[in-house]
């Protein structure tokens, strides 16, 4: 089971989930997803268009916002923020494990 954290009300941040663990994220009732995790970083991850069409099957906005493993620039910040106020809430950011998206959105809530 894909275990999610809560940052704010209305962000959490996971690990990548499975195109399997969609309908559960649908379930817990998330309504975008942002993918921080470039494709191909790892040969066993699902791409980004894989869970992009599984989202849509599923009702979800989805975007792609990939972040190196260096972590965030600030140019990812701001496009993060952008993202945050255009998605519809509650939004789940995922990365690898979930520590670049956590840092993601802990840059985008220091700077609000």
């Amino acid at each position: 089971m894909i275990e999610t954290k809560k940052l704010t009300p209305e962000i959490s941040v996971c690990a990548q989930p499975s195109v399997k663990d969609i309908a559960l994220l649908h379930t817990l009732g998330f309504k975008s997803i942002v993918c921080n995790r470039p494709d191909g970083e790892a040969i066993d991850q699902s791409l980004y268009s894989e869970i992009a069409q599984t989202c849509a099957y599923a009702g979800l906005k989805t975007a792609y916002l990939p972040v190196s493993a260096d972590g965030p620039t600030a140019k990812d910040t701001a496009h993060m923020a952008e993202l945050l106020k255009s998605l519809p809430p509650p939004v789940l950011a995922y990365c690898k494990n979930g520590a670049r998206s956590e840092a993601l959105v802990n840059a985008v809530t220091a700077k609000a």
